[in-house]
């Protein structure tokens, strides 16, 4: 099963995610992603307070600004959190941040 078919059914079954942690912008949403597709979780933004964070003008308005909440599937949420708390150098920020830029 591909990433892409993995992710489209986690996403019919919505009952089964779980917030994470909130990312203040879209560039450290990026890199929180990366770490964990990295480790085989799969994990979706959702646009907090804002229902419209998939609007393609809000996006441009305010995209890099809007504060994202974190959401992965339920059965992965212990192996998420350790992964998102582990001490991140400032080399892997700097590599996640080329790779978003892809």
């Amino acid at each position: 099963m591909s990433a892409d078919e993995k992710l489209n059914l986690e996403r019919e079954n919505a009952d089964n995610w779980v917030y994470l942690t909130t990312a203040d912008n879209e560039f450290e949403f990026n890199v929180i992603k990366g770490k964990l597709t990295q480790s085989g979780i799969v994990c979706i933004g959702k646009g907090k307070d804002y229902d419209l964070l998939d609007s393609g003008l809000l996006q441009i308005v305010l995209g890099p600004c809007i504060p994202i909440q974190i959401m992965v599937p339920s059965e992965m949420y212990e192996e998420a959190l350790q992964i998102i708390n582990l001490k991140v150098s400032d080399e892997e920020l700097e590599e996640q941040a080329m790779n978003s830029a892809d």
